[in-house]
């Protein structure tokens, strides 16, 4: 009987060191925060009954062994069972949501820059302006479109084009909040949705932008430098307004700015300039 113990409890060891890997994976998947400290507690819970296990084999190998012992080690290869079968579980479910999840950001986010898409802002900023117009915080928008960018692709080309809209909208989320959302509008455009935000305070970020964009140039794999600029219109969301006369506005003062030299912001209506520093 004793040897028959010893073949349960290896057994059973057995199990839960084969439920390591599928915890291994979760961890792996989830890479950090509070559910991956837990899943992290877990895993060494688990190589904790391996030793235990260990030890219970050993002391049953070095006394007698009576009828209910063979009952306490079937118990132990259950509980190795259950431990393996709710590991795999959790890492076959885990996989699959960290799939929906890369499928649910391809939905919504430009690939090339990591942006919010054109059909992500139609749905954003309905709702955006639904709690502005509860809560009675403004709410701002800036529409950002880049100089000359055509000429950039006829002379660098398309790859260089790509980097450089990468460049520009890497600028751009480093200088919004948390909760600004920046959007690839299309093409060389990008609109970003300031909330609770006045229009002066769309318009600082606005001449903010335009700073890092003329102090923040492009080292082209060739070994040139490209400077980059923009044209910006901001507008504030006015009474009654719905999103398509919103965005249009703000879309009229960018194309005021357009008109007025470029490499500067226009505010809704009256031009807001900014030399060149």
């Amino acid at each position: 009987m004793v040897w028959l113990l010893l073949l349960i409890v290896s057994a059973g060891i057995g199990l839960l060191a084969s439920s390591l890997p599928s915890i291994h994976s979760i961890l792996k998947a989830l890479k950090g925060g509070d559910l991956y400290r837990r899943w992290n507690r877990l895993r060494w819970l688990v190589v904790g009954f391996i030793m235990a296990y260990a030890v219970y084999g050993s002391t049953r190998f070095a006394t007698v062994s009576e009828p209910t012992d063979l009952l306490g080690s079937l118990i132990l290869l259950a509980g190795g069972f259950f431990v393996l079968a709710v590991a795999r579980l959790s890492a076959l479910t885990t996989q699959d949501l960290v799939r929906i999840a890369i499928l649910e950001r391809d939905v919504v986010r430009d690939p090339l820059t990591g942006t919010f898409n054109r059909r992500y802002l139609d749905t954003r900023l309905d709702e955006e302006i639904s709690r502005s117009r509860r809560s009675g915080l403004p709410l701002s928008t800036l529409m950002i479109d880049l100089d000359h960018f055509k000429g950039v692709n006829d002379f660098y080309g398309h790859l260089v084009g790509d980097q450089v809209l990468r460049h520009v909208s890497s600028l751009i989320q480093s200088q919004v909040r948390l909760n600004d959302i920046v959007v690839r509008y299309g093409g060389e455009e990008f609109v970003v949705i300031t909330p609770d935000s006045s229009l002066e305070d769309a318009a600082r970020l606005g001449h903010r932008l335009l700073r890092q964009l003329r102090h923040h140039s492009i080292d082209l794999p060739n070994g040139d430098t490209l400077a980059v600029t923009a044209s910006i219109g901001a507008a504030t969301l006015a009474e009654a307004e719905g999103r398509t006369t919103f965005l249009r506005r703000a879309d009229d003062a960018l194309y005021e700015a357009k008109r007025g030299g470029r490499d500067r912001l226009c505010v809704a209506g009256r031009l807001a300039e900014e030399s060149p520093a």
